[in-house]
């Protein structure tokens, strides 16, 4: 168990495993001194293996998706169509997989991210601040084709989404030549992510591959869920909401507006998806394979924006999953990342980890 200074220290030494021990105390506000104590007690632990900061093995996950400005308006009271209203204005990095590689960052997860950037400011932005996060970037492509993605939001006053809009021509790129010149990163890897906002040739090429590692996706939304088609019977984990498993599902009946949330993972499961996750906004969270279909109810929280609440509750879920928990304390976790993650103006929460989480359920 590592105490809260330990897991601060730890953190930024796997940010910046080759800086001084001086430089990490700057980074960490602390005196060279505590530093190197806490850099003493770390390799006492076996979380840092001798001289050069060499970490133990680390499961290698690499999130293929979308890495976008977010821009986000929430009005203060009920709006006046047509006119200017008053309220609040954010700008954060987004992207729901750049949002689910940033929160496994946090986690504690070795990740690369695979997607695609402008050669404008926000695409430089974006870049240095997911390298600072200690996502690796250096397989994102840098397009001066397109401008980097953007993603517009109008939000209530209680965070809930009213309105967005979203200009990702650039996704484009993250097409099937793009993944096959990937194809070494993709086989070295322990855990492939992927979203529905990749372009659709990227998705069928995927369904084609034989790659020996647990792949999870995310729906992303109703109208790019079906993009996920080909590839549902390769799947480890789906992440849905009832809009995005009704479409999945609306090529094999007419009938799925009816279903019940159970019968709605179950069919998931049935077309060859070997674990279901259906969120349910505030009522919680459903898993669902062969062998399981288990309720979490939500954590209550006053929300602030719920962008980026589903990725925080994705991420969390594949956290638990890594760490081989109990389905139980799995989902417990990952409905505790997306509470924190409600309460938090921008998509991700700066002060999630893995520390946080588990104080935070404690406390909750």
């Amino acid at each position: 168990m590592l105490s809260e200074q330990e897991d601060k220290v730890l953190s930024t030494v796997k940010k910046h495993p080759l800086a001084s021990q001086q430089t990490l105390a700057t980074l960490l506000a602390m005196s060279r001194e505590s530093v190197a104590g806490h850099i003493m007690r770390l390799m006492q632990k076996g979380h840092i293996l001798g001289k050069g900061y060499l970490f133990p093995s680390q499961t290698n996950i690499v999130v293929i998706g979308g890495c976008n400005l977010d821009i986000a308006g929430t009005y203060e009271q009920a709006p006046l169509y047509g006119d200017s209203n008053p309220g609040k204005v954010g700008k954060s990095a987004g992207g729901v997989g750049r949002n689910i590689a940033e929160n496994l960052a946090r986690l504690a997860h070795q990740t690369t991210l695979i997607s695609a950037l402008g050669m404008d400011e926000s695409g430089e932005w974006l870049f240095e601040y997911n390298k600072q996060l200690g996502i690796n970037m250096t397989h994102c492509l840098r397009s001066p084709k397109h401008d980097t993605g953007t993603y517009l939001a109008i939000n209530q006053p209680n965070g809930e989404l009213q309105y967005a809009v979203a200009d990702m021509a650039i996704f484009k790129e993250v097409n099937k030549p793009l993944l096959t010149q990937k194809q070494a990163l993709l086989r070295s890897a322990d855990l492939l992510i992927i979203e529905a906002n990749i372009h659709s040739s990227s998705i069928e090429w995927l369904a084609k591959q034989t790659l020996p590692l647990p792949i999870c996706a995310d729906a992303v939304s109703a109208s790019k869920a079906q993009q996920l088609l080909p590839l549902l019977p390769k799947l480890t984990l789906l992440k849905v909401n009832r809009q995005e498993a009704i479409a999945l599902l609306e090529r094999t009946s007419s009938h799925n507006k009816s279903l019940n949330n159970e019968q709605l993972a179950q069919a998931l499961v049935k077309l060859g998806i070997e674990n279901v996750l259906l969120s349910l906004g505030s009522e919680g969270v459903l898993f669902a394979n062969h062998q399981h279909c288990i309720h979490q109810t939500a954590f209550q929280v006053t929300s602030i924006s719920d962008t980026g609440a589903g990725d925080a509750l994705f991420a969390g879920f594949i956290h638990g999953y890594l760490e081989e928990w109990p389905i139980e304390k799995t989902l417990k976790f990952a409905c505790a990342c997306a509470a924190k993650t409600l309460t938090c103006q921008a998509a991700n929460d700066p002060t999630l980890n893995a520390m946080a989480i588990n104080q935070w359920i404690a406390n909750h």
